[in-house]
């Protein structure tokens, strides 16, 4: 088996200086052989992969260059500049998450790549960032995950809808769809209403939580837009529900948590952001929880709570989902 390295003697993660925006990063890196030698003068062949979240993520951007080395070795390229494999390169969200970079290598020049290297972004292509910014909403308090490749949902009546996988549910409202014959509304995940009430009591038929009757005498303290990880299922059974929403891309590590059964602990490396608690029933919460033994009042802020840190909540009666998402230290 042929034993290829590229020793990254600068994976450098600088702006190449264009007008405009900038919208390539420098690499260089030296090609050994199984010898530990340099490949000198050699025209080889790279598939550089951009990965989301994890070294073993989903590939945002992935495109080929070829190369020839110098008398050293050494390979230079400038990644956003090469023939695309698959996505686009100038839709990255530098912001959201972490990335990685996959290093692959044919020392022939074709198609048949060995992998060579894995290697996080450490540091962020500020400038890339600061483009992405300046151009839309991107990243936000309320729209974390970003706001590129939005799939439009709407879902009316009865419905049994589950988050695709690799995708975010962001929920903008839940309403009546003000039909004649259905009454009442809600939306249940995990078991929990996350929004429901009587429709001709509902304030302007928003379904804002404020109403306690309705299926189940349930209501929410929570706020929109609410955001359902990957894999859930969002259940209704009234003819009068009305759900509008869209999925992203996900780009955070999604947190949906029923603190009815038990407490949750912040991995280490991590911070937890807490953009929603939602209470099964409207007796069912005092509003309060803990964390590290301290109590605090949820006010319908984001809570940003420290690694290795444990939130619980005492005096349930019904469930407690605690919504937010996990970012790095």
């Amino acid at each position: 088996m042929r034993k290829i390295t590229l020793s990254l003697f600068a994976l450098l993660v600088t702006i190449v200086a264009y007008c405009g925006a900038p919208q390539a990063i420098n690499y260089q890196a030296v090609a050994l052989g199984s010898n530990g030698n340099p490949l000198k003068a050699r025209n080889i062949a790279l598939r550089m992969s951009i990965l989301s979240g994890s070294a073993a993520g989903p590939v945002s951007y992935q495109e080929r260059q070829t190369a020839t080395t110098d008398n050293t070795g050494t390979v230079a390229i400038q990644i956003g500049n090469g023939s695309v494999l698959s996505g686009t390169f100038s839709t990255i969200d530098w912001s959201k998450g972490v990335y990685f970079l996959k290093t692959e290598i044919d020392t022939a020049g074709g198609t048949n790549y060995i992998a060579v290297g894995n290697v996080q972004f450490f540091s962020v292509p500020y400038a890339l960032y600061a483009d992405n910014a300046g151009q839309s909403n991107l990243a936000s308090q309320e729209y974390p995950d970003g706001l590129n490749g939005i799939t439009p949902v709407r879902l009316d009546g009865s419905f049994n809808y589950i988050v695709p996988a690799g995708q975010t549910l962001y929920i903008s409202q839940i309403t009546s769809n003000n039909s004649a014959t259905c009454t009442t509304y809600g939306a249940v995940v995990d078991g929990v209403f996350l929004s429901s009430g009587t429709a001709a009591s509902a304030t302007s038929g928003s379904g804002n939580g404020t109403v306690s009757t309705g299926s189940a005498g349930n209501k929410t303290i929570t706020q929109y837009p609410l955001t359902i990880p990957e894999g859930n299922a969002i259940t209704s059974t009234s003819c009068g529900t009305s759900l509008v929403g869209f999925t992203v891309p996900k780009n955070f590590s999604w947190v949906l948590f029923n603190l009815n059964t038990g407490n949750y602990t912040v991995p280490a490396g991590k911070i937890l952001v807490v953009k929603n608690m939602v209470s099964s029933a409207s007796t069912a919460w005092n509003g309060f929880y803990t964390v590290n033994g301290m109590t605090t009042n949820y006010n319908k802020t984001e809570s940003f709570i420290d690694q290795n840190q444990t939130i619980s909540a005492s005096g349930l009666t019904g469930a407690l989902l605690m919504m937010g998402y996990l970012k790095n230290k």
